[in-house]
């Protein structure tokens, strides 16, 4: 009976149906992974299975999703992430107060306003407390307008056993920006080398160095893992890193809790850039070995990192 109805319908009404469609469902798409009911029942499907390995099987699927550059994808990521975006912003400065302190350099380095930023990509870091520091810090420190066009916004990792084991939110965190990474799978994973061929494209990567969240609510900063090193290695041009470090995001979601809480004060320092071309020179042409160039750019990033923990920490106990 659909079908008949349909087929009395004129052409270019069901042309332009057929569109209205397609952008609806592009949009669907962007919140719940194409069809929101198939992806439920493909979660239900395989949590029932108890695979062990599920988490990493499923997410290999996200793969596509991360690599499609179509119009009707970037539509649903420009929708999806500016609404995120705008609801993140709203939390964090209109029910939270919060403070930042030189987010020119970051803007800078993002929109490549210096020519020492053509034709790189860019790496940030920061230290980790919370489960929602993405994304409420990067949509504290950018301006709403700017969150609908999702090409200057960054990409950040996601454990694939933490974020990826639900279908339908997987597909929702692919498309905004989210890469699933196998937690102790090394460097050479598909997660490493996407992220590399974006940073060639001149994007933006966040990572969090510590590899996971503090358990002392940021008192203490972790020894940084090399992931970040191998990423300013294997781009063709090295990209400059540039840590922030936050405070108050603890209280935001403390331990055990289930919601968000509000009227917390929240500080943001971003630090300046780090250039390792240096390091890079002396890598290729005197042949230091990729663990002792790996050793060094960890240092010289842990070093400005905990300069912003101190000098951040020192402040708030003056004030």
């Amino acid at each position: 009976f659909r079908t008949r109805v349909f087929f009395w319908i004129p052409r270019k009404v069901r042309a332009r149906m057929n569109m209205g469609y397609r952008v609806v469902r592009a949009a669907m798409a962007g919140f719940l992974g194409g069809s929101a009911i198939h992806g439920i029942k493909r979660s239900l499907a395989e949590e029932g299975k108890r695979d062990p390995d599920l988490a990493l099987k499923v997410a290999k699927g996200y793969h596509k999703t991360l690599q499609d550059d179509s119009f009707y994808a970037r539509l649903c990521q420009s929708l999806t992430i500016g609404t995120l975006g705008f609801v993140a912003h709203t939390f964090m400065h209109v029910l939270n107060e919060t403070k930042i302190e030189n987010s020119k350099v970051l803007q800078d380095a993002a929109y490549k306003r210096r020519p020492e930023y053509k034709d790189r990509g860019l790496i940030t870091v920061s230290n980790h407390v919370s489960a929602f520091d993405d994304p409420l810090i990067p949509a504290a420190m950018w301006s709403i307008p700017r969150m609908f066009s999702p090409y200057e916004l960054r990409y950040v990792f996601c454990s694939i056993d933490r974020c990826f084991k639900k279908y339908w939110l997987g597909r929702m965190l692919t498309s905004v920006k989210v890469i699933p990474v196998e937690r102790g799978g090394g460097l050479d994973q598909f997660a490493m080398r996407f992220a590399a061929e974006k940073l060639n494209n001149g994007e933006w990567i966040h990572l969090f160095p510590e590899g996971t969240r503090s358990r002392d609510e940021g008192k203490t900063l972790k020894k940084l893992k090399v992931g970040v090193a191998a990423l300013v290695v294997s781009a063709d041009v090295p990209p400059p890193v540039i840590p922030f470090y936050h405070h108050g995001m603890h209280n935001v979601l403390p331990v055990g809790a289930q919601s968000l809480k509000t009227g917390n004060k929240i500080r943001i320092v971003v630090g300046e850039p780090i250039f390792f071309d240096d390091l890079i020179r002396l890598h290729r042409q005197k042949g230091y070995s990729e663990k002792e160039v790996y050793s060094a750019i960890t240092a010289r990033i842990e070093v400005a990192l905990r300069e912003l923990h101190e000098s951040t920490h020192r402040q708030l106990d003056r004030d």
